[in-house]
Parts: C-alpha cells; structure tokens; sequence
C-alpha cells in the first residue's frame, strides 16, 4: 500500500478528494494505482466519483470492489455547473459508503471541487476559506477555481 501524494479529508473518513489513484497524465503508473488503491480501501473508503475526461481507471475501480460514479469534467467555461454536478453525485454516493472524488491532476479543476465540498458540508462557511483550505493542503488554485466556486448570478424577473 503506498499512501496517495496529495490528497485531503473534506469529512475525515466520509469524504476525501485527490488525484488519480497512481497519479496523472503520462506519469500514471498501474502498480502504484493498485498499491494506492488498496491504501484508500484500508482507509474505509468503497466509492470513487471520477472527475476525469475519459474512463480511465473506472474497469479497475469496479474490479478492486469500489462503487464507482463518471462525471467528466471538461469544460472550463462549463466549470461551475460540470463541478457542482459531480460534487451532487459525490454527497449521494458519500451517504451510502465513504468515497473519494478524484481528477487527474493536483491543481484548479480539484481545488474548485475540493471547495464546493467543503461548502456544500459545512465544512467551510464561504468560497473564500474553502478555496483557501485547498490551498494549505498543497491543491493548486487559480481562476478556473475561482470561476468553479463563484456564486451564479441572480435571475432577474422580467419587467412587467
């Protein structure tokens, strides 16, 4: 079992969010995902919600006996309502089995869902400390992550 790089708690237990188990990109490795894997199941965790634009990982995911959700994220412009559709899937999944939410990378595309779930339990009272929660625990945040959390603007009534 090899711990995950970066990871973090939202709810100790119930709710944690990463990269991709073996890492990112071009860097992924299937030992080190097995390996990693296996720790997040020693952790308690059975469900995975993925993040990530294609499928990868999710046959190995059912296989190593984790429920498993896809809600790709792909759209920058679409960010906030992609994100908050994932993070939906994630608190459905979290009040059956303990769950980790991943994307590909450590950087804004998880700083913005990491945010969104600690709003969305309380575990942070505004954007602003849940974006700065990610930020001490080493997820990069920038304006996609910013754009992801950002209120949606009010609907205004037609004149009448």
């Amino acid at each position: 079992m090899i711990e995950p790089r970066v990871y973090s708690w939202i709810e100790p237990g119930r709710i944690a969010v990463a990269e991709r188990p073996g890492g990112g990109g071009r860097t992924n490795r299937r030992d080190r995902r097995a390996d990693e894997l296996a720790w997040w199941h020693a952790q308690g965790v059975r469900g995975i919600v993925s993040g990530m634009r294609s499928r990868h990982g999710l046959v190995e995911y059912g296989l190593a006996g984790f429920a498993y959700r896809w809600h790709p994220l792909t759209d920058p412009q679409a960010a906030p309502g992609q994100a908050r559709t994932l993070v939906a899937s994630a608190l459905d999944l979290a009040a059956e089995v303990p769950v980790l939410v991943h994307v590909d990378h450590p950087g804004e595309w998880l700083a913005g869902v990491a945010a969104l779930l600690r709003l969305a339990t309380g575990a942070a009272g505004d954007p602003r400390d849940a974006l700065l929660a990610a930020a001490a625990d080493g997820i990069a945040v920038g304006p996609l992550a910013l754009h992801i959390v950002e209120p949606p603007p009010p609907v205004l009534a037609a004149a009448a």
